[in-house]
């Protein structure tokens, strides 16, 4: 990547090592470099067209913000999932604008920038995968679509970055057919976040060389985007190694192989498409009569109930003779230590302390009632199904 000896988006430096006033500087650049981002991402441009495009952008991305949020409050599960499919549809429509062929891009070390095509194209299908099992989770099921869903996304990534890893090797491998001497004239340093074995993060600085050489009579000056690196920086300022070019982009280099992080990118990229294929095969399996409930900002919503039949109920009365009553709670009362209600068919029962919040009044109840006289059951109504064989006693239409 070629690096800008005038840029602030990283900072150079001739030491091998990080002492810590450099460190501090590093920390001091970082900030610095973040005030200045801000004000370029949010600030005005020179003219009214560039203002409406950017400001369009910002305005998408802030309104798709404040609909999660406000659909999250409100526990509108759809309007949470629709908004964030659109989000992948709205990038993957931006990657397809065409940008300002005046303006300068900066290449940082690690930030590999994605073919638009590529973009494009995994943002479509991102959202794709968000929007079908969503819309099919009612008539298939909802733990079915989830399961779906995450498995779209596991062979998406898998094959993705198995694609993207077979890349990175062809590049390689064509680079060190053509060799150049290059002299190491310092390093791109930057901060960056690590989490420690406590599960707390710490900063440390990644760095990697920059080169200086010559190519076809033209001299270049770049450094190798996937050769980033912590603790003492190789090869020392002022050593001259081989490094591998890009023919067509000469400022597309490479000096360190990468071999264990490709291998390691495509083992778990293999390992990703197998568990979305495994979650395929066992789709058929998945139970959807356990219910499906989400988490939002507003509480937690229940998507889908859960069901019992007679079989689940004889598994707990040893018996099929029971008749199922509809009822609904009238009161909830404290009976010293003890907690009760009284139902809408004027009988009493107990339950746990840590239940009375669920047993509220007017809340639905199925009882279930075994012939023998036998201890019954209930299943409050808002959480579960019955679809069995026998005849709900006052069910409501």
């Amino acid at each position: 990547m070629k690096f800008y000896d005038d840029t602030k988006y990283y900072h150079f430096s001739t030491e091998q090592t990080t002492d810590a006033e450099e460190r501090q500087i590093l920390l001091e650049e970082r900030m610095e470099y973040a005030k200045e981002f801000m004000g370029k991402a949010f600030g005005p441009e020179k003219t009214a067209g560039d203002n409406i495009k950017k400001y369009i952008v910002i305005g998408g991305f802030v309104l798709a913000v404040i609909l999660l949020v406000i659909f999250s409050l409100n526990k509108i599960v759809p309007g949470i999932i629709y908004t964030l499919a659109g989000l992948f549809f709205f990038f993957g429509v931006l990657s397809l604008l065409p940008s300002d062929k005046n303006y300068q891009s900066i290449d940082l070390p690690g930030q590999a920038k994605l073919p638009k095509p590529i973009f494009c194209s995994l943002m479509f299908i991102l959202g794709i995968a968000v929007i079908v099992p969503a819309a099919l989770a009612p008539s298939q099921g909802y733990a079915k679509a989830t399961v779906g869903g995450i498995a779209t996304g596991f062979l998406i990534t898998g094959i993705f970055f198995i694609g993207y890893t077979i890349y990175g090797i062809a590049r390689h491998s064509r680079a060190m057919k053509e060799k150049v001497n290059a002299k190491c004239i310092g390093y791109i340093k930057m901060v960056g976040s690590s989490n420690n074995e406590h599960g707390g993060s710490h900063l440390v600085v990644t760095g990697t060389p920059v080169f200086e050489y010559h190519y076809n009579g033209r001299k270049f000056q770049a450094f190798q985007e996937s050769a980033i690196k912590t603790g003492a920086l190789s090869p020392a300022v002022g050593e001259i190694v081989e490094v591998g070019v890009i023919p067509e982009d000469p400022y597309d280099i490479y000096y360190r192989k990468t071999t264990a992080a490709k291998v390691l990118a495509f083992v778990l990229s293999l390992l990703a498409i197998g568990a979305g294929v495994f979650m395929f095969i066992m789709l058929p399996q998945v139970n959807d009569k356990n219910g499906f409930s989400v988490n939002t900002m507003g509480g937690e919503v229940q998507l889908a109930k859960a069901q019992f039949d007679d079989a689940l109920i004889e598994s707990y009365v040893n018996t099929s003779d029971f008749t199922i009553e509809y009822v609904t709670v009238t009161s909830v009362y404290q009976v010293g230590e003890q907690w009760a209600m009284d139902l809408s068919n004027d009988t009493k029962r107990g339950i746990i302390e840590e239940d009375k919040d669920k047993y509220y009044e007017g809340c639905g109840i199925y009882l279930v009632i075994p012939g023998e006289g036998s201890q019954g059951l209930s299943f409050i109504a808002d959480e579960w199904e019955y679809t069995g064989s026998h005849e709900v006693i006052n069910k409501p239409e």
